[in-house]
């Protein structure tokens, strides 16, 4: 009813002065209720989004399984720190961890109610689908997707007390997937000592842990699986299966027992000239205990030769392939490699992933594909070396464009290809192609220590050294000795270990004449000195160094040696020295952009302008260097630039910022555990807390 009509019928029962008084009224209520909903909204802002570490992949499609992702959720609520998922191969364990560790990450992070869900700090995700995990795999994934590098470094007992205490003081939510096939028995007595309030969650096809909560999966229900179907026929076109009558379709939901692989499988099958569902019923009949067999041998009988050429090659990858690296192992190119993957992801032995440019797509098997393809190679011995040696050409070549020196997209796609990279540089030895493995190694080799693989980086490098010893490869051996093994040692403070390599290592190539090597062992024995506070010795050696690099092609390593100079010559009090030799390389090195010998550069000419006085010169400088080191993603050097731009600010009164900053570098000091510093920072924050001057 509008106003006017509200207005006629109060003046002919109360009159018309009386109406429009109630009239008036009744409006002036129902504003002062408008303005009280529209303030309560403005008091009450949408939630914020919270930052919430995770590595978790991509959410797959889910059908059904609500009952037993409600058991989930419920045993993650629970005082059980220990939940497992169990059943047989295919039935759906890892979709559904998965699954429930995304609606996880959600409420956690505020995007959804937290009703019936538990929340966590962090969130990580680990798998020995497609390969070997070990206890330190574990504490490594944890220690980077929690976003503590430092703890990455450190041996494995100190690593799995740091990850402990780390777990004991937030909740956080671990993910094991595939855990039947872990044999390494500290990954199991990790779990079982798993402190609170942190959880894990397991999926297995056996039951091998006492003290957990078990959801055991059987196969999906009649609805459940129609729908699969339907989905999977719609997915590959198959009109037959996306529309077809329920009666029809539910015998292919009991020769699979409700498997969504199995069902994937077969419907796959299907989708293959001459296949009618009566055959693809045929070979699943009856044979639910060993169904995954019986569609493989089934499946490889179908696959085109050059289908099966590239199944077979698919085990010498660790992890998801690219198709590059599918085409140089298997030595099926173009045209024929999409035919062929395009039958293999068909047919469900191959999984690929939803890239829309073709070029970006990764493709992977499951374990027991892999098994079984793994036989085919095997027994193909000539066809499994001749695809090794390509393969790890193709690996010495693209670790050779992408290794080396700083490079974000270089080293993202490195990291991406890492698992490949190490499992083939095991492949060449056990095939002795020693100077692939070599190459590739040494290609890696400031990828893994930028990036924290340093227990990789000294295990391969130690094994490369003995087997290049073994086969009187001075050259090779050498050239590890200095990077990794000496910079390693070097930089966990090693000096006496790290001097050693690279002495007997400079002895070799001058020997051998390597003018290249002998310059990069000088460079590296001038750091050793340098730290150990003989400053004159130091300066000769990156001196020396420094003279082979201005005349040589080697423009980067000039410029990183010019920054190591410059900081040993200001430590022995020449700032003008120290100011003409960066300036000098400074703007070339900022055209190569490498944002930590730039960070460097510019930070020693902010100490030199700190010491002639000008601060403001000085702040400048030491921005930069912040900015730039934040870019080659070092925390611990993050942190170092933090300290000294905070100290600045402070003697120029910017007490509030340079505060916030002590905080942020206080933060990622206790992370890496760099005790040391962690030590100054407090020091200076509690002088700031009691300085008169400052703002409580």
């Amino acid at each position: 009813m509008d106003v006017l009509t509200i207005i006629g019928v109060l003046a002919a029962l109360i009159g018309i002065p009386a109406a429009f008084v109630q009239v008036l009224d009744y409006l002036q209520k129902r504003r002062q209720k408008r303005d009280e909903r529209a303030e309560k909204e403005r008091s009450s802002p949408l939630p914020t989004v919270i930052q919430v570490p995770h590595n978790l992949p991509p959410r797959s499609e889910f059908i059904g399984r609500e009952r037993e992702k409600a058991r989930v959720h419920e045993a993650l609520q629970s005082r059980s720190y220990l939940i497992s998922i169990d059943g047989i191969g295919g039935i759906g364990k890892t979709v559904l961890a998965l699954e429930v560790a995304h609606e996880c990450l959600r409420a956690s992070r505020n995007e959804e109610p937290t009703d019936g869900m538990a929340t966590f700090d962090g969130l990580i995700w680990t798998t020995a689908k497609d390969r070997h995990l070990t206890l330190n795999d574990l504490l490594d994934a944890i220690a980077r997707t929690l976003e503590y590098p430092g703890i990455a470094q450190q041996p494995v007992e100190e690593k799995r007390d740091a990850v402990q205490k780390l777990l004991r003081e937030k909740p956080y939510l671990l993910i094991v997937d595939n855990f039947e096939t872990i044999t390494d028995d500290a990954v199991r007595g990790f779990l079982l000592s798993l402190p609170e309030p942190s959880k894990a969650l397991i999926t297995t096809r056996e039951q091998k842990l006492r003290q957990v909560w078990s959801i055991s999966l059987k196969g999906l229900t009649e609805s459940e699986a129609l729908t699969l179907i339907r989905s999977e026929g719609r997915r590959l076109s198959l009109t037959s299966l996306e529309r077809g009558e329920g009666r029809v379709l539910l015998h292919l939901y009991q020769a699979t027992g409700g498997a969504p692989l199995a069902i994937k499988w077969a419907v796959g099958q299907i989708k293959q000239r001459g296949q009618s569902l009566d055959t693809v019923l045929a070979a699943l009949h009856g044979a639910r205990g060993n169904i995954f067999d019986n569609i493989f041998h089934r499946s490889w009988s179908l696959l085109s030769p050059t289908a099966r050429q590239v199944l077979i090659v698919m085990p010498l990858f660790a992890t998801s392939a690219p198709r590059t690296g599918i085409e140089a192992a298997s030595d099926v190119y173009h045209f024929a490699l999409d035919e062929a993957l395009g039958q293999l992801v068909e047919m469900s032995l191959v999984d690929a992933t939803d890239e829309l440019e073709l070029t970006q797509r990764r493709y992977s098997i499951h374990p027991l594909t892999r098994a079984f393809a793994g036989v085919k190679l095997h027994d193909a011995s000539e066809v499994q070396q001749a695809a090794r040696k390509r393969l790890a050409e193709f690996y010495r070549t693209l670790t050779e464009k992408h290794g080396g020196f700083w490079s974000q997209e270089g080293f993202t796609q490195l990291e991406l290809e890492l698992p490949n990279a190490l499992a083939v540089i095991q492949q060449c030895w056990e095939e002795r192609y020693t100077d692939l493995a070599m190459r590739i190694l040494v290609n890696i080799s400031d990828f893994l220590i930028l990036r924290g693989y340093w227990n990789d980086a000294m295990g391969l490098g130690q094994r490369a050294v003995s087997i290049a010893t073994e086969e009187s490869d001075e050259f090779h051996a050498a050239v590890l000795r200095v990077h990794p093994i000496g910079w390693l040692f070097r930089h966990r403070g090693d000096l006496d270990a790290a001097e050693e390599h690279v002495v007997w290592a400079l002895a070799v190539f001058e020997r051998l004449g390597e003018e290249f090597y002998i310059a990069r062992s000088k460079r590296n024995l001038g750091r050793i000195f340098h730290e150990r506070g003989d400053l004159n010795q130091a300066e000769q050696l990156l001196r020396d160094a420094l003279a082979f690099y201005r005349t040589s092609h080697h423009k980067r390593l000039f410029y990183l040696t010019t920054a190591n100079l410059a900081g040993v010559v200001l430590e022995q009090g020449k700032p003008d020295t120290a100011w003409e030799l960066c300036h000098t390389v400074l703007d070339e090195a900022r055209h190569f952009d490498d944002p930590e010998r730039v960070s460097h550069l510019v930070g020693v000419l902010g100490h030199v302008a700190y010491q002639r006085g000008d601060l403001e010169l000085a702040r400048t400088f030491r921005r930069e260097a912040l900015e730039q080191v934040k870019r080659a993603q070092r925390p611990d050097a993050t942190a170092d630039a933090l300290f000294l731009l905070a100290q600045l600010e402070i003697e120029i009164g910017e007490e509030q910022t340079a505060r916030q900053r002590l905080l942020e570098a206080l933060e990622i000091y206790e992370r890496l555990d760099i005790q040391s510093k962690v030590q100054e920072v407090e020091t200076l924050l509690a002088e700031l807390k009691g300085n008169p001057t400052d703002e409580e």
